[in-house]
């Protein structure tokens, strides 16, 4: 359990790409450790499109669990979390949850990433390691159109079109860490009729405009101990204030 915010390493997300050999179902993998400050102030979770299954070590308890369902709009948070959390991101729900000792390995990893970077590399071997074994009930595009809307919304209680929405609200932030593209050059090759309706879009999933998205987004400016090319190659956002 987590005593003191001074124990915690500077507030940290990222997300990676997954190995190749991992479930198409399985969009990245991600880290978020934090100590109030990326998550104070009114800030909270993006909507998004896809499942998360995470691994959680904070003030307030031991390590847990969880498989959250997609999430329809921004959700502010209803205070600000101190503690780190990691996991994997899936565009479906997997057929069962990992093994008890892959995640005990896991929340072990994070106990060791709380405090500095210097394990991240092992952390992410673990979490690579989860998203080799993960195992679906059917690849995407399996059932009828009929059938796939209402599975979509018993799985996710939200509709196909809510989902696609946050989909490309999703896509867009992926390439706001891009500082050279112009927001308006963004919004249209995210899918947007305009920079004004991406800009609508960003505050209802995110809380923010595109403009205080991107300021918070590093494209590759990395300087934690991820030395490995192959794991810098991999890196698709990181946010590091």
């Amino acid at each position: 359990m987590l005593s003191s915010s001074k124990l915690m390493a500077a507030p940290l997300y990222l997300e990676l790409a997954p190995l190749e050999e991992a479930a198409k179902q399985i969009d990245h993998l991600f880290v978020f450790r934090d100590t109030g400050v990326l998550s104070g102030g009114g800030r909270g979770r993006f909507a998004t499109d896809l499942f998360t299954l995470s691994v959680t070590r904070d003030d307030s308890s031991g390590a847990r669990v969880s498989l959250a369902p997609p999430r329809s709009g921004f959700t502010p948070r209803p205070r600000p979390f101190h503690g780190v959390v990691a996991g994997l991101r899936l565009s479906s729900r997997p057929k069962h949850l990992p093994e008890s000792e892959v995640l005990d390995t896991l929340a072990s990893e994070l106990a060791r990433v709380q405090t500095g970077d210097d394990d991240l590399p092992a952390l992410i071997a673990v979490l690579d390691g989860l998203a080799r074994d993960l195992r679906f009930a059917a690849p995407p595009g399996a059932y009828s159109d009929r059938t796939e809307r209402r599975k979509v919304r018993a799985d996710t209680g939200v509709s196909r079109r809510r989902l696609a929405a946050s989909r490309r609200f999703r896509q867009a932030l992926g390439q706001l860490a891009s500082q050279s593209l112009p927001l308006s050059d963004l919004a249209l090759d995210a899918g947007y009729c305009d920079q004004s309706h991406m800009s609508v879009a960003c505050r209802i999933f995110a809380g923010k405009p595109p403009g205080a998205l991107r300021a918070q987004s590093v494209p590759h400016r990395f300087d934690l101990s991820l030395q490995d090319t192959r794991l810098k190659d991999r890196l698709r956002l990181v946010i590091d204030e």
